[in-house]
């Protein structure tokens, strides 16, 4: 059995895929108590912990022969809110983190690395994840436009967030969704984010495996084709025996959240036309 951890960013379908792998027997997947903020040693959970505490903590999570849940916990809530949940030392533990986290607006909050884009931190998540032999999964959405699209629409209002929290928790319902008018000019610079992001991401995968830490790329339209297939590939990366009655299960066990979009942008662009036409090319996606 192998430990892993899902760099992702934002938008890119990981949080039911979490969900549904925290569903199995097997695995645990490493979050805070009480909360359905998956994301623990992310900075906006973790707080300004210093890298020198954050290397301890991760080392003792993937390292379970000699985890100690009290000294665990005693260095992470020096500076966040909640203790880690503990999960039994027998079990794959996973774990997610974002690629690239922003910054709120002070100099000590930016002063403080921030993910995978900070030098300092990669460094130590290489050498943690290299020592603990750590599966890497690298989250990617390979149709550039609907990704886009996804962040474009934020919370429904333009403004950044998610719809699919609020469909979850019952907040909005499925037919309260407007379909959305599209900016081409706030659209084309988002478009120019995502495209970025992949190729920074497709680097950093690059330099994993070239340190010889595995890591292998999920493709978010892979999820949606066939979930049965996809979870499969990524239960026999980590060395998991698992049946297809099991992973049946897992998947009936749902993931607390719902598509918000359509597969086809018709269905929620007013001005689809233009926009297809203008960015008809990050439609198909980007090669694998």
């Amino acid at each position: 059995m192998r430990n892993f951890i899902i760099i992702f960013a934002e938008k890119e379908g990981t949080s039911p895929l979490i969900r549904l792998l925290n569903n199995f027997e097997q695995i645990s997947i490493i979050h805070q108590v009480n909360t359905q903020d998956w994301e623990p040693f992310d900075i906006h959970h973790r707080g300004a912990m210093t890298l020198r505490n954050l290397e301890r903590c991760l080392d003792m999570v993937f390292n379970q022969e000699s985890i100690n849940f009290k000294q665990l916990n005693q260095i992470y809530m020096r500076t966040a809110k909640k203790p880690l949940e503990e999960f039994s030392r027998n079990e794959v533990t996973g774990l997610k983190m974002r690629f690239t986290t922003p910054g709120k607006n002070s100099l000590f909050w930016n002063s403080l690395p921030k993910n995978f884009t900070d030098s300092s931190f990669r460094l130590m998540m290489f050498n943690v994840l290299k020592r603990n032999d750590v599966v890497v999964f690298l989250a990617l959405r390979q149709d550039i436009l609907k990704w886009a699209l996804s962040k474009y629409h934020g919370d429904g209002t333009g403004k950044p967030g998610h719809l699919q929290f609020k469909l979850a928790s019952g907040k909005i319902k499925r037919n309260a969704i407007g379909k959305i008018h599209v900016d081409s000019a706030r659209l084309k610079i988002i478009i120019s984010q995502c495209v970025e992001a992949h190729a920074r991401k497709r680097r950093l995968m690059e330099d994993f495996n070239l340190a010889g830490i595995q890591t292998h790329a999920l493709i978010y339209e892979d999820f949606l084709t066939d979930k049965q297939k996809y979870l499969n590939r990524m239960l026999d990366i980590l060395e998991l025996n698992t049946s297809t009655e099991e992973i049946d299960a897992a998947l009936k066990r749902g993931t607390y959240f719902e598509k918000v979009h359509s597969d086809d942008i018709t269905n929620f662009v007013v001005n689809h036309e233009e926009v297809k036409e203008k960015f008809g090319k990050y439609h198909s996606g980007l090669n694998n």
